[in-house]
């Protein structure tokens, strides 16, 4: 089923709707060496592995450092991001290791209420660009170890996600610009001067062998950090990935073979390789198509990827209908939130997840252990498929939707009110019954030559996405 023809009935298409622009998110990729997203690709056979097509719904935390002043990560300290000036400079940044104490961190209370709200795996970063590990490392000088007497932020995660029954993701970013503070360029202006670590001038370049020297050292923290990640804290199912560095490639890095024989049965995304087990999409899904192969979307659910003051929260009804969409192309959903300094996450967060939680239990059955819709099925909104049924998302609308305001207008406010919706799905034998999920009361119907078109009335719609069961007899 073509995504292009989900939308034919009214409903918006979620995924042009974002407060990144899309040249953003690729000058964000270029900085740190992202290769361009794989469009095909091959996954591990590992039996261990198998668990990732099916995940359905993951959660990335964003944490570090920037979230001791509640700003961007990492980024903050670039100059010229969307022609912009930085927000601190790098060496402020880096100074706010000194107070990043997070006495309240329980990440069993973050991950029992993702768990209730229906995630299935977690991904969290293990270290973002700004270089600060969440664990105390052997390797640099910018980890736990240095600033917080030792203190293991990792450990006590991993223990809650299987605790919970979460898959253990880590995220880790090969570019560290705190290692790499003397020698690279902090300015994302083209044909402005080099800036250094306080954001002025460079007045010295290095030589050609100190650049040598230091690309070596390079190469071996980002190689010891990752053999600590994968040999300190047991099994590790997601290893996610986010750049590369100057001057190696991931292979002569870390080689995949090193990694998948400390961890045989690990997925991880093709980010600092080039390929992996599956396809990233970022802020904006492209696929129109269910996923040949592994596939995940990631977006965030506030305006940023860590915590933010001030940053505002989506509407729970957009968030749930950019997920049953990728379920209808049988792409994972890693939806992101932030942790705050003092490391709870902000109360919006545990709001959304009840909201969540409640919608799951009540439609849950339409995205778990379901699939695309069957080749010769089409249906005018995103659909998914059982062996018994079809199920067809009626998903809310918003001014940043439909084309009457800025995109980034998929807020509570904006929420449209609702109107009758007709949903239509053409190639199936005569249905047995067609109910809202909702209030499981019947639907009237229609069905003409392997058409069924349904009606749905204003009167029963939701502020979040409806569900239309049709049950399809036995065939």
């Amino acid at each position: 089923m073509a995504l292009a023809s989900c939308l034919l009935g009214g409903n918006p298409p979620l995924f042009a709707a974002d407060t990144i622009a899309p040249e953003n998110v690729q000058a964000e990729h270029n900085a740190i060496g992202n290769a361009p997203p794989a469009t095909t690709h091959t996954h591990t056979l590992d039996p261990g592995a198998q668990w990732y097509p099916d995940a359905g719904l993951g959660l990335f935390i964003h944490w570090g450092i920037a979230s001791v002043k509640g700003i961007n990560i990492s980024w903050s300290m670039r100059d010229g991001l969307n022609g912009k000036p930085a927000q601190i400079t790098p060496n402020d940044y880096f100074a706010m290791a000194k107070d990043f104490n997070p006495q309240k961190y329980d990440p069993a209370k973050w991950l029992e209420a993702a768990k209730a709200a229906g995630f299935t795996y977690a991904v969290l970063t293990t270290r973002h660009h700004e270089g600060f590990a969440l664990w105390p490392s052997d390797y640099g000088d910018f980890s736990t170890r240095n600033y917080m007497n030792g203190r293991d932020l990792l450990r006590p995660y991993v223990e809650a996600c299987r605790r919970f029954g979460l898959k253990v993701g880590f995220y880790y970013s090969p570019p560290d610009w705190y290692f790499d503070r003397d020698f690279m360029n902090f300015s994302m202006r083209r044909g402005a001067p080099p800036l250094g670590p306080d954001l002025k001038p460079r007045t010295e370049m290095k030589t050609p062998a100190e650049i040598a020297a230091h690309d070596r050292a390079y190469a071996a923290l980002v190689r010891g950090q990752l053999e600590e990640l994968l040999t300190h804290y047991g099994k590790i199912d997601l290893l996610w990935f986010d750049g590369r560095i100057p001057g190696a490639t991931g292979e002569s890095v870390m080689p995949i073979s090193r990694i998948r024989e400390l961890q045989p049965g690990i997925v991880m995304n093709g980010r600092f390789h080039g390929h992996g087990d599956f396809i990233n999409y970022e802020r904006t899904l492209t696929a129109t198509n269910p996923a040949d192969g592994w596939a995940e979307y990631c977006n965030t659910w506030s305006d940023y990827w860590p915590y933010v003051i001030g940053a505002k929260f989506r509407a729970n009804g957009f968030i749930i209908g950019q997920y049953v969409t990728c379920r209808s192309l049988h792409i994972n959903y890693l939806l992101d939130v932030g942790a705050m300094s003092d490391g709870e996450l902000p109360p919006e967060v545990y709001t959304n997840f009840a909201v969540l939680g409640a919608w799951m239990k009540t439609n849950g059955e339409s995205v778990k252990g379901t699939l695309p819709l069957p080749d010769g099925e089409s249906a005018n909104v995103p659909a998914t498929s059982s062996a018994t049924a079809r199920y067809l998302f009626a998903l809310p609308q918003f001014t940043g939707t439909t084309g009457a305001a800025s995109p980034s207008h998929v807020y509570p406010a904006d929420l449209l009110p609702p109107h009758d919706t007709t949903l239509t799905l053409d190639g199936i034998p005569q249905p047995a019954s067609v109910i809202l999920l909702g209030d499981g009361g019947k639907l009237d119907f229609d069905y003409t030559n392997k058409t069924l078109t349904v009606q749905l009335p204003a009167a029963r719609r939701t502020p979040l996405v409806d569900v239309v069961k049709v049950e399809i007899p036995n065939q």
